[in-house]
């Protein structure tokens, strides 16, 4: 056997376990989650899978998302088939930066962010990722010199939303297919994220606590200046960062569902 297709990849669990599982790329997400319920015993359907900032899912393979031997997938949890809460290690958080925008109304009023209109997740509750520190500067996050609320910092990243369902590579643009009459969409490989998280709702994982259904989203910056905008009639906009470091997620949004 080929020594590359007997390499492993690293596995990071909510609960701060680091387990490696060996794969071949050429097997599908499916394939490696079957491995991690073998090896860990968490079932297929509670697991959800992250790679640089992208939810990794389904029949694609791990060649297909570009994933590497030796890459890291953050691996979170959802008990009991998505059906009772969502579990994330205290460690991948940074509480001072939640936000709770389920009253907020920004009507009248236009946020920057990267020189990019931010449309905040107006009516979800952002639990914030511990990102301080983890690149080679903040400047990606705007930490620093803004000099109102709604305005924009200089190099800073514009904000986009990632539906943690199926809103990566192709299916947004298939949806998009459809709604368009006809018109085709070959846009390739690439992180699929929208500037609206109403958009990004549509595509999000649903799970139930204490007997209410929730939604999740993640929320993420974005590197401008690798940015494919994509304007899909009765959609709205979508954004397609072709590389994974150009995707860097800062906040986990959660909405009851209606």
């Amino acid at each position: 056997m080929n020594i590359e297709l007997r390499s492993y990849v690293i596995i990071k669990s909510s609960w701060d376990k680091i387990i490696t599982v060996d794969v071949d790329l050429n097997e599908t997400i499916s394939q490696l989650k079957a491995k991690i319920q073998d090896k860990e015993g968490v079932p297929i359907d509670q697991q959800i899978l992250i790679c640089s900032g992208k939810v990794v899912e389904g029949k694609i393979t791990l060649r297909d998302y570009k994933i590497q031997y030796g890459y890291t997938l953050y691996l979170l949890i959802l008990s009991d088939g998505g059906t009772y809460g969502l579990f994330i290690h205290p460690d991948m958080l940074d509480r001072k930066y939640d936000y709770d925008f389920t009253n907020e109304n920004d009507e009248g009023i236009t946020f920057m962010r990267g020189n990019v209109e931010y449309k905040r997740p107006c009516g979800w509750n952002r639990i914030a990722l511990s990102v301080l520190n983890k690149y080679e500067d903040n400047n990606w996050l705007g930490v620093k010199n803004r000099r109102c609320l709604t305005s924009s910092v200089q190099n800073e990243w514009p904000v986009s939303y990632h539906g943690t369902a199926k809103l990566n590579c192709r299916s947004i643009a298939e949806d998009g297919y459809l709604l368009s009459k006809g018109k085709r969409f070959a846009f390739g490989y690439g992180i699929y994220s929208t500037p609206d998280i109403n958009i990004a709702y549509q595509y999000a994982t649903k799970f139930t606590y204490e007997g209410e259904n929730y939604r999740i989203v993640l929320q993420n910056r974005v590197n401008p200046n690798n940015l494919i905008k994509i304007p899909i009639k009765k959609v709205g906009e979508i954004w397609i960062s072709p590389n994974e470091e150009d995707v860097r997620p800062y906040g986990i949004c959660i909405k009851k569902d209606d």
